[in-house]
């Protein structure tokens, strides 16, 4: 397991996987994890990718189907941003959003937002952003020498234990949980 993908073994055999950030939060090493993934062959060679869910791959294959974006950049964005980040920064047409993914100049993220927000649901204006609590503590343990892999497992864990609650903690508590979560690894 690397900071953005694993290895799936079936059998001995070892296939690389290119993972979202939701797809990593699932999986842990020697665990058993279930993804959903994607196969695609080009002229480059063939790539696995995997996601949490279908609709994070729904997304990923609206993000592909832009003129310009290749699966290794579709999945850049959806390491860096969550479905629902993805989602509202395109509804707003958040340029600045898609800016803060590596490899994503402005000129790119402004064909994101103009092709996306035509093909992803829109937002009641009420609906609020994501909340940046979770990322802010991710990068927090990025920083104290957690990968990111073990910083998005580590929030995935205290995310399913708490549900809806999970949005209601500040970053110090959030935090709290997470290294706690870590400290049982």
């Amino acid at each position: 397991m690397t900071e953005t993908s694993v290895i799936l073994d079936v059998n001995g055999l070892g296939f690389d996987i290119l993972c979202s950030r939701g797809a990593l939060a699932l999986c842990s090493p020697g665990e058993r994890a279930r993804l959903t993934t994607y196969l695609q062959v080009s002229e480059a060679g063939a790539f696995l990718f995997g996601f949490a869910d279908e609709t994070e791959r729904e997304l990923f294959l609206k993000i592909t189907a832009i003129k310009g974006i290749g699966g290794r950049t579709a999945m850049t964005i959806l390491g860096v941003l969550s479905a629902e980040e993805v989602i509202h920064a395109a509804a707003r047409a958040d340029v600045a959003t898609f800016t803060r993914v590596p490899g994503v100049g402005r000129k790119t993220a402004e064909r994101i937002c103009f092709e996306l927000k035509n093909v992803v649901p829109p937002t009641p204006r009420s609906a609020a952003p994501p909340s940046r609590t979770a990322d802010t503590v991710a990068d927090a343990l990025r920083t104290l020498g957690f990968t990111q892999a073990d910083a998005a497992g580590a929030l995935g864990v205290v995310r399913a234990a708490l549900g809806e609650g999970f949005d209601q903690l500040d970053e110090e508590r959030l935090l709290k949980a997470a290294l706690k979560e870590l400290q049982r690894k």
